[in-house]
């Protein structure tokens, strides 16, 4: 359980009862004492007026006409909170989908009656509709606890480039983009850090052997994009006109960023790409049409007009 659906599930049940123990409490979540005590201790931040005593007999109590508490949300973070475990659950699998279920139950439970009223009509007019894609990704809980852990991973995964191989990774942790989970992770055959779709892993066992490889630097998930993206290699310069139209594509932004576009002219961006990623890069470009034309690198023309050569064979 996630200490976010753990905080919920607190704080619906210290409304319910009288009187409970910190260990009472770590029994029944299956963590440590400590952990819970951490836990009482950020609900009394909340502004939730919990009262301890000490010795036989002592523990946790409600002041009395305390029964009825609500987290100190404001409706907008409380909008916020649904709106993000709905976007999460929009995924086909995931880590905690199950607990984010509870987590929004327990949410709602806990606050006031007009406040859920209110809450209720500000969603007919809050939706998210990002379109669901359909896949199936049974390890990725067990390359979320393999991160937890800090154990290597001998793989076998399913590349769209290079089919189906063994490999050997020390995963980072998981992240969602555009649809699909990914597990970043070190890839010890490309001597490399990448991020490989979930749903193309095959086979994850955890790798035991003492004379392994040793363990790479810890990298946070908020940097992964960054550090990834200095760690391919030799990197080429772009240079690409872009339409008017073309610099509002959520395609194009997504892979180039911000795009500024004066008047009626387009726009001229530059910026740096890895050699290594040249196809990811002519596909990706290749899918905005003539809203873009790259003039450099050479290697990228070339790969572009190969795939666009490729595809009006198809039709010849």
């Amino acid at each position: 359980m996630s200490r976010t659906a753990r905080l919920l599930e607190l704080l619906v049940r210290v409304q319910t009862r009288a009187h409970f123990t910190s260990q009472e409490l770590a029994e029944e979540f299956g963590v440590s004492r400590r952990t819970i005590l951490r836990d009482m201790a950020v609900l009394s931040e909340m502004g939730i007026p919990l009262r301890s005593t000490s010795g036989p007999g002592g523990g946790y109590s409600l002041p009395r006409g305390g029964r009825r508490l609500s987290p100190s949300l404001t409706m907008d973070e409380a909008l916020a909170l649904i709106v993000s475990y709905e976007a999460l659950l929009r995924y086909p699998v995931s880590p905690f989908s199950s607990e984010g279920v509870s987590a929004v139950t327990k949410l709602r439970a806990a606050l006031p009656t007009d406040v859920v009223r209110e809450l209720d009509a500000l969603r007919e007019h809050v939706a998210v509709v990002e379109p669901v894609r359909d896949y199936e990704a049974p390890l990725l809980g067990e390359l979320l606890r393999a991160a937890l852990d800090g154990s290597h991973l001998k793989v076998t995964y399913d590349s769209i480039g290079s089919g189906v191989s063994e490999r050997v990774i020390f995963p980072f942790g998981v992240y969602a983009s555009q649809g699909f989970w990914y597990c970043a992770c070190h890839d010890y055959k490309r001597e490399m850090n990448v991020g490989l779709r979930a749903d193309r892993f095959l086979l994850v066992e955890r790798s035991e052997e003492p004379d392994g490889p040793p363990r790479p630097p810890h990298i946070p998930l908020v940097n992964w994009t960054h550090e990834v993206r200095n760690d391919l290699g030799e990197r080429l310069r772009l240079r690409v006109s872009v339409s008017e139209r073309g610099a509002k594509s959520f395609e194009l932004v997504s892979l180039l960023g911000r795009i500024e576009v004066e008047g009626n002219a387009g726009a001229l961006v530059e910026a740096e790409i890895p050699r290594s990623e040249i196809d990811f890069y002519a596909s990706r470009l290749l899918s905005i049409g003539t809203d873009v034309l790259v003039e450099s690198p050479a290697e990228l023309v070339w790969a572009i007009r190969e795939k666009a050569l490729e595809v009006a064979r198809l039709y010849d």
